[in-house]
């Protein structure tokens, strides 16, 4: 008697109403926690983009750190181009330098130049030739981090950088010291990247704030880079054989620290929404046509 009294009480609509209110309860109760939840991430998601915002992005110094690297390595081989090129005239015998060799001395001739700046005129070829790779890559990968994103495109450049200076180490005649310098050149569009990436992290008002870090990037790697170099050209043996492995080596390990950093401490900056969907878009002649860009500048 007792079970079925109790029984229909529970089976009661009073009591049903109960305990679907009691349910009821403990749902609001459980929406209001994850509301909550939410609230906070969002909170702190935008307090992030906030920070972002004001210039304080961990990543513009991540950019910093990586663009002193680059420079400090890739300025240590000014002071020494004039040594090197002199060592390859002693040492090799290649078709290759005996060609270009000839093309200079007819440049030589036509400019009336004297014999004895044949040296300035090879670095002045490979200057040139390392600036006009540079001239052709920056929109090209500027591109592609359009589509891929910055950070994987970055990574590339800075392994095509460590792989040059790698080369130049083993370099035991002129045409592999052109291949390295070629490597180089095609890969040096990280310095385009960088100030992609820091456009990305900043607004119009904290831009100049990652853009003068990258001015003291340049200047520190362009007062020290030579600095170091320059010991090298002083105190190197250069009777000693391939005198120029030790400032090589230790550009490459510069290039390997700064791929490291980009490895492990950069982010990528650009989202998937935001790239470009199609790869044909970001690859178009007009990245390469100057006029056009002048023209872009006359309409504004």
């Amino acid at each position: 008697m007792l079970y079925l009294y109790c029984k229909e009480l529970t089976d009661s609509p009073d009591m049903y109403s109960l305990k679907h209110l009691n349910k009821t309860t403990n749902v609001n109760k459980t929406n209001n926690n994850n509301n909550v939840n939410v609230l906070k991430d969002f909170k702190a998601e935008a307090g992030k983009a906030k920070s972002a915002k004001q210039g304080n992005d961990p990543q513009i110094y991540v950019v910093f750190i990586s663009l002193l690297l680059d420079l400090l390595a890739f300025t240590i081989i000014l002071p020494l181009l004039p040594s090197l090129l002199e060592y390859f005239k002693q040492n090799d015998n290649s078709v290759f330098y005996r060609v270009l060799t000839q093309s200079m001395q007819k440049f030589q001739q036509l400019v009336g130049a004297p014999e004895r700046f044949n040296s300035v005129l090879f670095g002045g070829f490979l200057g040139s030739m390392f600036s006009f790779l540079q001239f052709l890559a920056s929109p090209i990968v500027g591109g592609l981090s359009d589509y891929y994103g910055r950070r994987p495109v970055l990574i590339c450049c800075a392994s095509g950088i460590a792989l040059s200076y790698f080369l130049w180490a083993l370099s035991r005649n002129f045409a592999l010291f052109v291949l390295s310098r070629f490597i180089g050149g095609i890969s040096k569009g990280n310095i385009s990247l960088a100030m992609s990436i820091i456009t990305d992290v900043s607004s119009e008002k904290t831009r100049s704030r990652g853009m003068a870090l990258v001015g003291i990037a340049f200047s520190l790697g362009f007062i020290f880079g030579p600095m170091i170099g320059a010991f090298f050209a002083i105190f190197a043996n250069k009777n000693a054989g391939p005198w120029f492995v030790s400032p090589s080596l230790l550009a490459f390990t510069l290039a390997i620290g700064d791929l490291l950093v980009l490895l492990f401490c950069l982010r990528e900056t650009l989202p998937k929404e935001k790239r470009i969907k199609q790869i044909s878009s970001s690859l178009s002649w007009q990245l390469l046509n100057i006029t056009s860009i002048f023209r872009k500048f006359k309409k504004q």
